[in-house]
């Protein structure tokens, strides 16, 4: 949206309005940041599962745990990792959610803060 002259000093009604706009949207960045990660995780997992499925069952694989190293079976890390992939994908799924509520709610709130200047005879541009 575009900034408000402060020539005039804003009515209060506005100025909450645009406080829940902010908050709003600092809110859609985070989950949008945690998205990204969640994204990328299970886009390595996708490729670490590709690489040992391809191996040989009897082969060595270790897992960091901490500051030591786990001896694990490959059938033990794939299935870790598909664990870890159910995880990240329930909470993928309830990113995309949350950001399409808070997309309508974004929304909604730009419509009501122009209607509530537009009552105040403030206009802003698009």
């Amino acid at each position: 949206m575009a900034e408000v002259p402060r020539e005039k000093s804003l009515p209060p009604e506005v100025q909450q309005l645009i406080l829940q706009y902010q908050t709003l949207r600092e809110h859609y960045a985070r989950i949008e940041a945690e998205l990204r990660t969640v994204e990328a995780e299970l886009g390595e997992i996708n490729s670490i599962s590709d690489t040992l499925k391809n191996l040989d069952d009897n082969i060595e694989l270790y897992k960091s745990v901490g500051h030591v190293l786990v001896k694990k079976t490959r059938s033990e890390v794939l299935k870790e990792l598909e664990e870890r992939k159910e995880l990240l994908t329930i909470k993928r799924d309830k990113y995309m959610k949350q950001l399409d509520f808070l997309n309508k709610q974004i929304q909604d709130l730009e419509g009501k803060l122009r209607d509530t200047l537009a009552k105040h005879g403030i206009t802003i541009g698009q």
